[in-house]
């Protein structure tokens, strides 16, 4: 505070002199303020270094580099590549589909257990309906749906099956004796894909994708143009008929068990 006082009356001592001149009066010689306006400045300059000094030295000043910023903990957790209950199966499908086809889910069932290794013993118009072979609770759960599904105004049903490691083959799921009508293949990054194309009856169509990924993983899909996705036999249950064709082709069912947004 002495500083600034000092600095004060300098000033204003030199105020007094510019007005002495101006009035033709000659100035009042101060010698003892005269020599303190020196070291009054050498204290201004030392405290404006001093100053400069504190704020290059102030932490995070930007000429101070950064370092590496902390990487914050992960809070994700990833997704069960199975889904475990049927609302899953559903949202995961309908992702899958996009504005492909619309459904209606009229059946939900999970199991635990090894499921069916085999649909050639299923019997006829017995759709979807698919029972494990064994309960484990210690199993992991999945889930199957089915229902109708449309597509371009064209109206069926559908199954859809999905879970995990499985020691059967693709080709077991399909139903028909018959080569051509079941044809599985080796995909690019090892899955194996079977296809087939059923007409159990005069008028009855039905088509079946099964993919195997390398981890065991397996995705099920059935379609038909009658009630029962496994284009029952007329006469039996589920025999209905929705359309004259399925309401997607063999290829777009491909498209969907091979899509990466399961």
């Amino acid at each position: 505070m002495s500083d600034l006082r000092t600095l004060h009356d300098a000033f204003a001592e030199l105020e007094r002199r510019v007005d002495a001149a101006t009035a033709g009066v000659a100035p009042v010689v101060r010698p003892r303020r005269a020599v303190r306006l020196v070291p009054v400045m050498a204290t201004v300059v030392a405290v404006a270094a001093l100053f400069a000094g504190a704020v290059w030295l102030v932490p995070g000043n930007s000429s101070t580099p950064a370092g590496p910023p902390t990487p914050a903990p992960a809070t994700t957790t990833a997704r069960n590549p199975v889904p475990a209950t049927p609302d899953d199966l559903i949202a995961r499908f309908k992702v899958v589909l996009g504005d492909t086809a619309t459904v209606e889910v009229t059946q939900k069932h999970t199991f635990s257990g090894a499921p069916a290794s085999s649909g050639n013993n299923a019997p006829p118009g017995g759709g979807v309906v698919l029972v494990p072979e064994t309960v484990n609770p210690n199993y992991p759960s999945y889930a199957l749906v089915g229902g109708t599904l449309t597509s371009a105004g064209i109206k069926g049903s559908f199954g859809l099956l999905m879970y995990p490691g499985h020691d059967s083959e693709p080709r077991n799921w399909c139903r028909n004796a018959k080569p051509a009508d079941c044809v599985v293949s080796t995909l690019p990054d090892g899955s194996r894909l079977a296809a087939e194309t059923a007409r159990p009856d005069q008028g009855a169509v039905s088509y079946m994708v099964c993919i195997k990924r390398p981890d065991g993983t397996m995705i099920r899909l059935q379609i038909s143009n009658q009630e029962d996705p496994a284009g029952a036999v007329i006469g039996t249950p589920g025999g209905l008929f929705y359309a004259s064709q399925p309401p997607l082709t063999l290829e777009q069912l491909k498209a969907i068990v091979t899509s990466d947004k399961w």
